[in-house]
């Protein structure tokens, strides 16, 4: 996450430190990167994502600059170049800068568990919100936390531009049926230069000139086997200025049976009450709305725009973390 060019959220500053404070669970580490988030809870076994992450920035420079570092600051043997890839097992497996489908660099990462991550430079968005991050400056708070981990103002990585996930034949319309029913998302479904189909969950402020949005979760076709769901998950927020959206997607995700909890929440949200106390519910879910039979399982933390970790004052209906 360094390497990614992210910032540590001062909240979890304390599972760092050697003292006897702790935020959550032992270790747990969020790092931001504009106004989006990683949450990382430790555990015996990495999750990998079947799909890629896209990483936007102001500049490819930095990420550039620290990729080098990282490969040569290691030893021979833990750094090599294998097919135009170069590998570096102390930080990352791999990073390969690629030319886009439009002409834009991308460099591509992938981590030492099996997770990709895609990078390009381009116009910030969503840029009413923010994260925080620990600063360099906050050393007074967080001592050698801040000198390790702190950023001069905000973190390099400026957000999660999409999420892409690999999905089973002919599943893609369902996948962008369910988002469309429960969630009131815009999607899209069509199949891309190689004929791959794709579905696009559109997420956040919509362009009125471009159309595009703000943040996508993708959804790509393909015949090769899916690996077993191993717990990633993502948070999605909900709402306006009020939490209408979000009761009415709750009592969507009750009446289908979606609702599931997490040991890791003081409270199971199985009720609207419940909802509304903790501004979140969880689904690990995806179902085809004409069958109800399952089609794609990844927890959803769906919450409200009143939940504590909601980046910003000025809501977009919809937005991903």
């Amino acid at each position: 996450l360094d390497i990614l060019g992210c910032g540590l959220d001062p909240r979890v500053a304390v599972n760092l430190m050697d003292n006897d404070e702790s935020f959550g669970r032992e270790g747990l580490i969020w790092a931001s990167c504009g106004p989006n988030q990683f949450h990382f809870p430790r555990d015996e076994q990495a999750q990998v994502l079947p799909g890629h992450i896209g990483l936007r920035y102001r500049s490819l420079d930095g990420l550039k600059e620290r990729l080098v570092k990282a490969s040569s600051s290691t030893d021979d043997d833990s750094s090599s170049v294998k097919n135009n890839k170069r590998h570096n097992n102390k930080y990352f497996d791999s990073y390969e800068i690629v030319v886009g489908p439009a002409g834009e660099t991308i460099v591509q990462i992938q981590d030492r568990y099996g997770n990709v991550f895609h990078c390009r430079e381009g116009p910030e968005k969503l840029t009413q919100y923010r994260q925080p991050v620990v600063k360099i400056s906050d050393q007074d708070k967080f001592g050698d936390v801040a000198l390790r981990y702190g950023v001069a103002e905000e973190s390099d990585c400026r957000g999660i531009d999409y999420v892409e996930f690999d999905c089973g034949m002919e599943t893609a319309k369902k996948i962008a049926l369910f988002y469309e029913s429960v969630f009131d998302a815009t999607a899209v479904v069509r199949k891309d230069k190689n004929g791959q189909t794709v579905a696009r969950i559109a997420f956040g402020d919509i362009d009125a000139t471009t159309g595009r949005a703000s943040q996508y979760l993708l959804f790509r076709e393909t015949p090769s086997e899916l690996p077993a769901y191993d717990g990633h998950h993502i948070a999605i927020y909900v709402g306006t200025r009020d939490t209408e959206d979000f009761e009415r997607a709750f009592q969507k995700a009750q009446g289908a049976g979606l609702l599931s909890t997490n040991w890791r929440d003081k409270v199971d949200v199985l009720t609207l009450d419940a909802a509304r106390s903790q501004n979140q519910f969880r689904i690990r879910t995806v179902l085809d709305v004409d069958t109800g039979l399952p089609i794609f399982q990844m927890e959803h933390e769906v919450r409200s725009v009143d939940h504590p970790t909601w980046p910003g004052v000025n809501h977009s209906r919809s937005s991903l973390s």
